[in-house]
């Protein structure tokens, strides 16, 4: 697992096993679960580890390697397709918001050109960004046809559900 990290363009990672969570972060990225919260498919929020508390010999492993990948708990069964999740629409537009949560990726690798820039042209199917939940990687696609007047995260971003993710001004 840690060979896996390592070789990502992540910046961050979580790692929740029953009531321990571990969390690293390198080059400046601020944790996205910082506040310990745990998708509601699995019951509880895991507990928090006080801050200057003895890590146990793999916690100290993982934390002393630059590892770069988020871990969220899924919010679908691995393989049930994520639908996205619309807003409603609203005087800017059509809000599409996250269907689960785990990580925002704009493009479908580092360094490729985002699905969907603002004052794009969508069309409904069309794929706006993919939601990363455990290495398994669902696609976010428009509900509707229109223009893209807003992006309201930043790439590698941790989302909730129903966190949003674009604006669409719907084609009259």
């Amino acid at each position: 697992m840690v060979e896996t990290l390592q070789e990502s363009a992540w910046d961050e990672a979580v790692v929740v096993v029953g009531d321990v969570r571990i969390a690293v972060a390198r080059n400046g990225a601020t944790l996205a679960e910082q506040n310990g919260h745990a998708s509601a498919a699995h019951g509880a929020a895991p507990a928090a580890v006080p801050a200057g508390a003895p890590a146990p010999a793999a916690a100290q492993a993982l934390a002393a390697a630059p590892v770069p990948a988020p871990a969220a708990a899924p919010a679908h069964p691995a393989g049930a397709p994520a639908a996205p999740s619309a807003g409603p629409a609203t005087q800017e537009g059509h809000v599409i918001t996250s269907p689960s949560v785990g990580v925002f990726w704009r493009s479908p690798e580092p360094g490729a050109a985002p699905f969907a820039e603002v004052g794009d042209h969508v069309e409904v199917g069309d794929t706006l960004c993919i939601i990363e939940i455990m290495k398994l990687m669902s696609n976010v696609s428009s509900d509707v046809a229109g223009v893209v007047t807003a992006v309201h995260l930043d790439n590698a971003a941790g989302v909730e559900h129903g966190t949003p993710l674009f604006t669409i001004q719907p084609d009259a």
